[in-house]
């Protein structure tokens, strides 16, 4: 399936974040992916479309909190829908799944959108210190100085994904907002 700009809800959609999602797993060719944060499914849908360009039999796993989760949050109905309206429900499954709660499993790329900070991005870090030495593929959203600057990370006094940057090393995929990032090198 030929990549659209899902419209589906997602602080990703405004600057198509979801292209570079997608453009991604073309290039990673990964076979199983994982999600944290899936919220509506944008990410999801746009990482599916690529699996299904591939044809490489590949799975995505997304974990969320959904209603359960105390801040912006989706109803799993809600997400399933908007699967279905792309086609591409047959290469995701939704669980429940706190980030927190994971023993990583087997994966050729995670993705890691669930209110990032500098905290989640060093425990990410910590957790895939093994997955990141095999040489498996992690990216998450956030990572830029602008992406730091959002209001509710100054409201509840988050720590900085910037501050972590030299002891994590990530590097930034997109600077655009809310921007997206990869551990490890390039």
């Amino acid at each position: 399936m030929k990549y659209v700009n899902p419209d589906i809800e997602s602080s990703y959609k405004k600057n198509n974040i979801g292209k570079v999602l997608y453009d991604y797993v073309l290039q990673t060719k990964p076979k199983k992916i994982i999600e944290f944060g899936t919220l509506y499914g944008y990410s999801a849908v746009c990482m599916a479309m690529a699996l299904d360009e591939l044809d490489n039999n590949g799975k995505i796993i997304c974990y969320d909190l959904w209603d359960k989760y105390p801040y912006n949050h989706s109803v799993i109905e809600k997400t399933k829908e908007n699967l279905e309206k792309y086609n591409i429900s047959k290469y995701i499954e939704l669980k429940e799944l706190d980030f927190k709660e994971w023993t990583p499993t087997d994966f050729d790329l995670l993705h890691l959108d669930i209110s990032n900070d500098g905290n989640t991005i060093a425990e990410l870090s910590i957790k895939c210190f093994n997955e990141l030495k095999q040489g498996k593929h992690i990216i998450f959203e956030g990572g830029s100085k602008e992406r730091d600057n959002i209001e509710w990370m100054k409201k509840y006094n988050k720590q900085s994904i910037n501050s972590v940057k030299s002891i994590v090393n990530y590097n930034i995929l997109e600077e655009k907002f809310p921007s997206i990032s990869k551990l490890g090198s390039k």
